[in-house]
Formats: C-alpha cells, sequence, structure tokens
C-alpha cells in the first residue's frame, strides 16, 4: 500500500488563519506529525506566543491573506529552506458583523468576509499551485463550510462566500484531474472556537452564551482530525469532500 508523497517528516505546509481555532489546531497537529509548518496570520504577536519558540518546526509569519500583494509578500518573507511547500491549509475565514438581517449589517463588513473567504482563498491557491504542479506533488485543503451547502437567517454574507468556497474547491480539482496534487475541502458544522466572538466584534460573554444554546458543535481538534485523515491517505486517494457534523445537530 502506497503512502502520502506530502505526509512525511520535514514536508513544509502552510496554515492560514493559524493564531486561532482551526487553523491552529491543525497546524498544531502537522507540527506533531514532524512537519515543518509555516503559520500564517494577521497578528505577528500572537502567531510567536503560539509558534515562536517551536525550533525549525514552524515559522510564525504575519501576512493577510487578503493583501494584493500577498503571492510577493509570501516569496519574499519565506527562508531558503521554507519555499517548497507541499500543503496548504487555506483556514482563514470571517463572519465579522453575521447572524444578524442584511439591512442590519455594516456592507464593510459583509465585504470583509467576501474578500477574505472567497478572494483571499483564491489568492492563496493561486500563489502556491504552480510550484506544486511543477513539482508534481501536493495537496490544497479548503476549510469550507455546511453554510456552503444550505443558508439561514443571518447569513447573507457568510453562506454566499462558503457556497463560493464549495463551488471553488470542486472547480479546482476539476482543472487538474490527473494532476498529482489533491484537492479536498472541510465542511464542517458549528464548530466552538473563537470565531463568534470575532462574528461579534470581541463580545465573548454574547459568544458564548450562543454556544451554550446551540444544540451540539465540534471542537477545532475535532475538525483537524477530519484535515489529517484526508491529508494520510495514499497518494492515488482522493478524499474530496468531508461534511463533519456534530451529534444533536438535525
Amino acid at each position: 500500500m502506497s503512502t502520502s508523497s506530502v505526509m512525511r517528516p520535514g514536508s513544509v505546509a502552510l496554515v492560514t488563519g493559524a493564531s486561532s481555532g482551526i487553523g491552529q489546531a491543525v497546524a498544531e497537529d502537522l507540527i506533531e506529525a514532524g512537519l515543518r509548518v509555516i503559520c500564517l496570520g494577521r497578528s505577528q504577536e500572537q502567531l510567536g506566543k503560539l509558534f515562536g519558540m517551536r525550533d525549525d518546526s514552524a515559522l510564525p509569519l504575519a501576512l493577510d491573506v487578503t493583501d494584493a500583494d500577498f503571492a510577493e509578500r509570501l516569496e519574499s518573507a519565506l527562508p531558503k529552506g521554507w519555499r517548497e511547500i507541499d500543503i496548504l491549509i487555506a483556514s482563514a475565514g470571517s463572519d465579522v458583523g453575521g447572524r444578524r438581517r442584511f439591512n442590519e449589517g455594516v456592507i464593510e463588513d459583509w465585504a470583509q468576509t467576501i474578500d477574505t473567504n472567497v478572494t483571499g482563498l483564491m489568492r492563496v491557491c493561486h500563489a502556491l499551485l504552480p510550484a506544486m504542479l511543477e513539482r508534481g506533488r501536493g495537496h490544497v485543503v479548503t476549510l469550507g463550510s455546511v453554510a456552503g451547502l444550505y443558508t439561514y437567517s443571518g447569513s447573507a454574507a457568510y453562506a454566499p462566500s462558503k457556497h463560493a468556497v464549495h463551488a471553488f474547491t470542486d472547480s479546482l480539482r476539476k482543472d487538474f484531474p490527473d494532476a498529482p496534487v489533491r484537492i479536498t475541502e472541510i465542511m464542517p458544522g458549528l464548530v466552538r472556537t473563537g470565531f463568534a466572538a470575532a462574528r461579534h466584534k470581541g463580545d465573548t460573554a454574547k459568544a458564548e452564551a450562543w454556544y451554550d444554546d446551540s444544540p451540539g458543535y465540534l471542537s477545532a481538534q475535532d475538525v483537524s482530525a477530519s484535515v489529517m485523515f484526508a491529508l494520510s491517505q495514499p497518494d492515488n486517494v482522493n478524499i474530496a469532500q468531508i461534511l463533519v457534523m456534530p451529534t444533536g445537530d438535525k
């Protein structure tokens, strides 16, 4: 039985949104598996606290996926030994100002959600995919959502953004049917992280009460386990999509 050519000690992975939540959990699991991980986020201070003392196993790097010059900034920021990136975990996401009716929200918040979740994702993939194709190996994992399959009240920006992630990932996989690069979408249901607090612009009490009132939720580690499962498959196996739901959620 063959094994994954990218999930080996010393391989380089890049994780966006690594400063918290799912991105942080995936970065931790990849480091534990012996990979070297470029941990991207917006706050160098937070990334340094989480990953700054990992010797050569982690490279914390403050870089915004919404930056129009993302590709150039990434290339100039990476030391020579970190440039052959075999794994991309695109987990940066936003729902700032979400869970409210469209007319009650702020258009700049809606635009930020689209820019981060859709344009930012495409920007990162466009920056990394060509080198993966040239080297003949690679795995791209996008973090979608069950909101990419259905909508709900208060999702006028977030659900469309995740529908776009779903369509983009599926299209990307079909663009390279014979290429040695795998494309996977992970679609979790409700995950209890700091995401709700960010949505409510730092109101942690409101966020925690919302989670407490939910019928069930996943942890960031639950979602990371699905990511690791997809990454660890033999090269001839592509896990196209994984839908991960908490028990109790109908």
